[in-house]
Protein backbone atom coordinates (compact mmCIF):
# COMPACT_ATOMS: atom_id res chain seq x y z
CA UNK A 1 0.00 0.00 0.00
CA UNK A 2 3.27 2.46 0.71
CA UNK A 3 4.18 1.74 -2.89
CA UNK A 4 0.68 3.04 -4.30
CA UNK A 5 1.12 5.75 -2.02
CA UNK A 6 4.25 7.23 -3.37
CA UNK A 7 3.00 6.61 -6.66
CA UNK A 8 0.33 8.52 -6.57
CA UNK A 9 1.91 11.26 -5.14
CA UNK A 10 4.69 11.07 -7.74
CA UNK A 11 1.92 10.91 -10.63
CA UNK A 12 0.77 14.51 -9.68
CA UNK A 13 3.82 16.24 -10.22
CA UNK A 14 4.61 14.29 -12.85
CA UNK A 15 1.63 15.50 -14.58
CA UNK A 16 1.83 18.93 -13.54
CA UNK A 17 5.70 19.06 -15.15
CA UNK A 18 4.11 17.79 -18.17
CA UNK A 19 1.20 20.54 -18.16
CA UNK A 20 -1.39 18.13 -17.10
CA UNK A 21 -2.58 20.13 -14.67
CA UNK A 22 -6.24 21.31 -14.43
CA UNK A 23 -5.75 23.73 -11.06
CA UNK A 24 -8.35 22.69 -8.72
CA UNK A 25 -10.56 20.55 -11.35
CA UNK A 26 -8.03 18.23 -12.40
CA UNK A 27 -8.37 14.86 -10.43
CA UNK A 28 -6.55 10.63 -9.98
CA UNK A 29 -7.25 8.40 -8.30
CA UNK A 30 -5.78 5.03 -7.87
CA UNK A 31 -6.56 1.15 -6.20
CA UNK A 32 -4.88 -1.88 -5.06
CA UNK A 33 -6.47 -4.47 -7.30
CA UNK A 34 -9.73 -5.33 -6.67
CA UNK A 35 -10.06 -2.72 -3.74
CA UNK A 36 -13.23 -1.00 -3.28
CA UNK A 37 -11.40 2.37 -1.80
CA UNK A 38 -9.13 4.53 -3.44
CA UNK A 39 -6.26 7.19 -3.06
CA UNK A 40 -6.21 10.65 -4.13
CA UNK A 41 -5.77 14.39 -3.32
CA UNK A 42 -7.79 16.58 -1.28
CA UNK A 43 -10.94 18.69 -2.65
CA UNK A 44 -9.28 22.48 -3.90
CA UNK A 45 -5.79 21.47 -4.33
CA UNK A 46 -3.94 21.22 -7.62
CA UNK A 47 -1.34 18.46 -8.31
CA UNK A 48 1.51 20.98 -7.68
CA UNK A 49 0.61 21.86 -4.18
CA UNK A 50 0.19 17.73 -3.48
CA UNK A 51 2.32 16.61 0.02
CA UNK A 52 2.43 13.41 1.60
CA UNK A 53 0.23 14.71 4.42
CA UNK A 54 -2.93 15.34 2.02
CA UNK A 55 -3.09 12.18 0.36
CA UNK A 56 -6.66 10.62 1.26
CA UNK A 57 -8.52 7.47 1.11
CA UNK A 58 -12.33 7.68 0.39
CA UNK A 59 -14.63 4.77 -0.66
CA UNK A 60 -16.54 4.42 -3.50
CA UNK A 61 -19.17 6.75 -1.42
CA UNK A 62 -16.79 9.14 -1.43
CA UNK A 63 -16.88 8.85 1.86
CA UNK A 64 -13.31 9.98 3.53
CA UNK A 65 -11.64 7.12 5.19
CA UNK A 66 -8.14 8.81 5.99
CA UNK A 67 -7.14 11.96 5.43
CA UNK A 68 -7.47 15.73 6.49
CA UNK A 69 -10.30 16.95 4.37
CA UNK A 70 -13.08 16.15 1.67
CA UNK A 71 -12.29 14.35 -2.07
CA UNK A 72 -13.82 16.32 -5.29
CA UNK A 73 -17.32 15.30 -5.51
CA UNK A 74 -16.45 15.00 -9.54
CA UNK A 75 -15.05 11.85 -8.25
CA UNK A 76 -17.98 9.83 -8.50
CA UNK A 77 -16.76 9.66 -11.85
CA UNK A 78 -14.16 7.16 -10.85
CA UNK A 79 -16.48 5.50 -8.30
CA UNK A 80 -17.91 4.62 -11.18
CA UNK A 81 -15.32 3.41 -13.31
CA UNK A 82 -13.86 0.94 -10.31
CA UNK A 83 -17.08 -0.38 -10.10
CA UNK A 84 -18.14 -1.24 -13.66
CA UNK A 85 -14.49 -2.07 -14.02
CA UNK A 86 -12.14 -4.47 -12.01
CA UNK A 87 -9.35 -4.43 -14.57
CA UNK A 88 -8.88 -0.60 -13.56
CA UNK A 89 -6.80 0.25 -11.09
CA UNK A 90 -6.14 4.18 -12.03
CA UNK A 91 -8.40 7.04 -13.26
CA UNK A 92 -6.62 10.62 -14.44
CA UNK A 93 -9.09 13.42 -15.41
CA UNK A 94 -7.73 16.74 -16.79
CA UNK A 95 -8.60 19.37 -18.93
CA UNK A 96 -5.87 18.99 -21.71
CA UNK A 97 -5.83 21.97 -24.01
CA UNK A 98 -4.97 20.43 -26.97
CA UNK A 99 -7.86 17.92 -26.30
CA UNK A 100 -10.07 20.55 -25.88
CA UNK A 101 -8.79 22.24 -29.23
CA UNK A 102 -9.44 18.87 -30.64
CA UNK A 103 -12.70 18.07 -29.96
CA UNK A 104 -13.91 21.72 -30.58
CA UNK A 105 -13.14 20.44 -34.42
CA UNK A 106 -15.39 17.00 -34.30
CA UNK A 107 -12.46 15.17 -34.88
CA UNK A 108 -11.83 11.78 -33.15
CA UNK A 109 -7.88 10.55 -32.59
CA UNK A 110 -6.26 9.66 -35.83
CA UNK A 111 -3.29 7.18 -35.48
CA UNK A 112 -0.49 9.75 -36.43
CA UNK A 113 2.13 9.51 -33.44
CA UNK A 114 4.29 6.31 -32.86
CA UNK A 115 4.28 6.84 -29.28
CA UNK A 116 0.52 7.18 -28.57
CA UNK A 117 -0.34 4.05 -30.94
CA UNK A 118 -1.30 2.13 -27.12
CA UNK A 119 -4.88 4.49 -28.18
CA UNK A 120 -5.60 1.83 -31.42
CA UNK A 121 -9.05 1.59 -31.19
CA UNK A 122 -8.67 2.36 -27.62
CA UNK A 123 -10.42 6.17 -27.48
CA UNK A 124 -13.41 7.27 -28.38
CA UNK A 125 -15.18 10.45 -28.73
CA UNK A 126 -17.46 11.77 -26.52
CA UNK A 127 -19.00 14.71 -28.16
CA UNK A 128 -22.00 16.16 -26.03
CA UNK A 129 -20.84 18.10 -23.41
CA UNK A 130 -23.13 17.85 -20.31
CA UNK A 131 -21.98 20.37 -18.20
CA UNK A 132 -20.61 19.72 -14.54
CA UNK A 133 -19.94 16.47 -13.54
CA UNK A 134 -21.09 15.64 -9.68
CA UNK A 135 -24.13 13.03 -9.53
CA UNK A 136 -23.91 9.44 -9.90
CA UNK A 137 -25.91 9.67 -12.62
CA UNK A 138 -23.71 11.89 -14.52
CA UNK A 139 -20.69 9.54 -13.52
CA UNK A 140 -22.48 6.51 -14.85
CA UNK A 141 -23.20 8.01 -18.32
CA UNK A 142 -19.54 8.50 -18.34
CA UNK A 143 -18.51 5.09 -17.57
CA UNK A 144 -21.25 4.06 -20.44
CA UNK A 145 -19.71 6.10 -23.14
CA UNK A 146 -16.04 4.93 -21.98
CA UNK A 147 -17.28 1.59 -22.50
CA UNK A 148 -14.08 -1.29 -22.23
CA UNK A 149 -11.72 1.27 -23.47
CA UNK A 150 -8.61 3.78 -21.81
CA UNK A 151 -9.06 6.92 -23.23
CA UNK A 152 -12.25 9.40 -23.98
CA UNK A 153 -11.84 12.73 -25.07
CA UNK A 154 -14.15 14.88 -23.82
CA UNK A 155 -15.86 17.50 -25.95
CA UNK A 156 -15.25 21.13 -24.79
CA UNK A 157 -13.86 19.75 -21.86
CA UNK A 158 -10.79 17.58 -21.60
CA UNK A 159 -9.59 13.57 -21.32
CA UNK A 160 -10.68 11.11 -18.91
CA UNK A 161 -7.86 8.41 -19.16
CA UNK A 162 -7.92 4.76 -17.25
CA UNK A 163 -5.11 2.45 -16.98
CA UNK A 164 -4.24 -0.91 -14.90
CA UNK A 165 -2.26 0.57 -12.64
CA UNK A 166 -0.77 4.36 -11.80
CA UNK A 167 2.35 4.19 -14.28
CA UNK A 168 0.27 3.07 -17.31
CA UNK A 169 -2.69 5.64 -16.71
CA UNK A 170 0.38 8.47 -16.44
CA UNK A 171 2.07 7.40 -19.26
CA UNK A 172 -1.72 7.44 -20.93
CA UNK A 173 -2.52 10.83 -19.85
CA UNK A 174 0.91 12.40 -21.45
CA UNK A 175 1.01 10.70 -24.53
CA UNK A 176 -3.00 11.49 -25.35
CA UNK A 177 -2.58 15.03 -24.48
CA UNK A 178 0.57 14.84 -27.14
CA UNK A 179 -0.96 12.84 -29.62
CA UNK A 180 -3.98 15.44 -29.82
CA UNK A 181 -1.37 18.23 -29.97
CA UNK A 182 0.20 16.47 -33.17
CA UNK A 183 -2.94 16.07 -35.00
CA UNK A 184 -4.18 19.29 -34.59
CA UNK A 185 -0.55 20.63 -35.90
CA UNK A 186 -0.63 17.74 -38.47
CA UNK A 187 -4.29 19.24 -39.51
CA UNK A 188 -3.14 22.64 -40.05
CA UNK A 189 -0.05 21.99 -41.85
CA UNK A 190 -1.81 19.75 -44.23
CA UNK A 191 -4.49 22.20 -45.22
CA UNK A 192 -7.46 20.01 -45.74
CA UNK A 193 -5.38 17.33 -47.66
CA UNK A 194 -5.48 13.58 -45.90
CA UNK A 195 -3.40 12.95 -43.25
CA UNK A 196 -0.69 9.99 -43.58
CA UNK A 197 -1.64 7.69 -40.86
CA UNK A 198 -0.54 4.42 -39.39
CA UNK A 199 -2.00 1.12 -40.81
CA UNK A 200 -4.25 -0.82 -38.54
CA UNK A 201 -1.61 -4.27 -38.13
CA UNK A 202 1.66 -2.01 -37.41
CA UNK A 203 -0.09 -0.21 -35.15
CA UNK A 204 -1.67 -3.14 -33.16
CA UNK A 205 2.23 -4.39 -32.59
CA UNK A 206 3.28 -0.96 -31.60
CA UNK A 207 0.36 -1.13 -28.98
CA UNK A 208 1.40 -4.14 -27.60
CA UNK A 209 5.31 -3.06 -27.29
CA UNK A 210 4.56 0.71 -25.75
CA UNK A 211 1.83 -0.94 -23.04
CA UNK A 212 4.61 -4.19 -22.12
CA UNK A 213 5.71 -4.03 -18.33
CA UNK A 214 9.09 -2.82 -19.06
CA UNK A 215 8.28 -0.16 -21.27
CA UNK A 216 5.97 1.49 -19.06
CA UNK A 217 8.73 0.86 -15.90
CA UNK A 218 11.17 2.56 -18.26
CA UNK A 219 8.78 5.60 -19.03
CA UNK A 220 7.90 5.78 -15.56
CA UNK A 221 11.65 5.71 -13.78
CA UNK A 222 12.61 8.57 -16.37
CA UNK A 223 9.27 10.48 -15.96
CA UNK A 224 10.10 10.41 -12.12
CA UNK A 225 13.58 11.22 -12.49
CA UNK A 226 12.55 14.41 -14.29
CA UNK A 227 10.17 15.70 -11.49
CA UNK A 228 12.56 14.97 -9.21
CA UNK A 229 15.22 16.97 -10.83
CA UNK A 230 12.95 20.15 -10.85
CA UNK A 231 11.59 19.90 -7.50
CA UNK A 232 14.23 17.79 -5.28
CA UNK A 233 11.99 18.07 -2.32
CA UNK A 234 9.58 15.79 -3.77
CA UNK A 235 12.13 13.05 -2.88
CA UNK A 236 11.44 13.65 0.91
CA UNK A 237 7.92 13.68 0.39
CA UNK A 238 7.89 10.28 -1.49
CA UNK A 239 10.24 8.80 2.17
CA UNK A 240 7.77 9.88 4.51
CA UNK A 241 5.14 6.90 2.70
Amino acid sequence: MDELKREVLAAYHILDTHGQNAGIAGHLTARAPGAQDFWCHGYGQGFEEVRAADLHNADMTLRVLSGPGRVNPSLVIHAALYRVRPDIGCVIHTHSPSAVMLTATGCELLPLFQSALMFHEDCALHAEYEGIIDTAETGALLAAALGPRRALLLANHGTLVVGRNVREAVHCAIMLDEACRIQLGAMAAACGRPLHQVDATTASDAKRFLLSDQVLALRWHHYLRHTIAVRPWLAEELAKL
